[in-house]
């Protein structure tokens, strides 16, 4: 998928940069230029930058809605079982 638009960079791309030690988005910036421009993607490379799983808006089954709501089902089953122990 395209993050940045502006300069044509992928999120595998920059996944790889992470990977070869980029720590930083200055980091980023330095070596793919993005968030450079526009500025758009900045917020969704900051949050590969700091490890959170950027999030799509979609429940696609491979992002962080749908852990969500894998935590609520786990928490329904817990509470219904405690109650079947009562």
């Amino acid at each position: 998928m395209i993050v940045c638009v502006c300069k044509s960079v992928s999120e595998r791309q920059i996944k790889a940069c992470l990977d070869a030690g980029a720590s930083t988005m200055e980091d980023l910036q330095i070596d793919l230029g993005v968030a450079l421009c526009c500025g758009k993607c900045g917020p969704y490379v900051q949050e590969m930058v700091s490890g959170a799983t950027p999030c799509c808006g979609r429940s696609c089954g491979g992002c962080c809605q749908s852990a969500q709501v894998e935590t609520s089902t786990e928490a329904v089953v817990m509470t219904q079982e405690l109650a079947l122990a009562a």
